[in-house]
């Protein structure tokens, strides 16, 4: 995720040997949810990564 003036600006997609890249429709559905939920994803990886507190996994059940 690029993000820049706390405005999401892209999302780029990287390959990683000996992974299948995501078929059409699979990326179409990663990007609509990454679109919805890219601060809630932020906000976890700061408490995390920067912050060092303990996250809390959020199960989404909604269908995209």
């Amino acid at each position: 995720m690029i993000i820049e003036g706390g405005e999401l600006k892209d999302i780029v997609r990287c390959e990683k040997k000996g992974a299948k890249p995501l078929d059409y429709q699979d990326e179409k559905v990663a990007v609509e949810f990454i679109n919805k939920y890219w601060q809630r994803i932020v906000k976890k990886w700061i408490d995390f990564f920067v912050m060092k507190k303990v996250v809390k996994t959020t199960y989404i059940k909604k269908r995209m």
